[in-house]
């Protein structure tokens, strides 16, 4: 039981933040994209540089490129997380600053082509939170050829599926 209430707990709280910071208006959601584009993984080139983890476990973080003095002009960076006994997967976006509109970081409900986005994210925003729907997700970022951020920062941990998700309207 005490460990049921710590999971409603955390995910009460990714809820809040989530809130939180789509109220403050800081964070710009592109919601046009309905499914990633497998073109876009074709372009992730620099995976050895920034990304290129395949993550299995409890959780973990992930950061842009030289977080925080600034990423690079044409990164492209990939990672897969998979949680464990089919968990689903929490992620934090801590920090993220960065050229609104072209350099963008992107969440998917899962590791392939056809799998739906969760959240794309651009400019700034800070203890931002999605839940995925599947054991595994894929992480992207990409930067165009011109003005640069900070980058993000973010962790994700694994979500027993036991809990109780309609907090995140599932």
């Amino acid at each position: 039981k005490k460990a049921l209430a710590r999971t409603m707990s955390l995910i009460m709280s990714f809820a809040l933040l989530a809130l939180v910071a789509l109220a403050a208006g800081q964070v710009q959601i592109k919601t046009k994209a309905k499914k990633f584009q497998p073109a876009v993984a074709q372009n992730i080139i620099s995976r050895e540089v920034c990304g290129d983890v395949y993550e299995t476990g409890t959780g973990g973080s992930i950061i842009s490129p030289n977080y925080p003095t600034g990423y690079n002009n044409g990164d492209s960076c990939g990672w897969v997380l998979t949680a464990e006994n089919g968990n689903k997967i929490a992620v934090v976006i801590h920090d993220l600053d960065t050229e609104s509109g072209f350099d963008v970081l992107t969440i998917l409900d899962g590791v392939t082509g056809e799998s739906p986005v969760l959240v794309e994210l651009s400019g700034q925003a800070s203890n931002f939170a999605v839940l995925s729907t599947q054991p595994s997700i894929f992480v992207g970022f990409t930067s165009d050829s011109s003005i640069n951020g900070p980058g993000f920062n973010a962790s994700w941990t694994q979500v027993n599926p036991q809990a109780n998700l309609e907090l995140f309207g599932l």
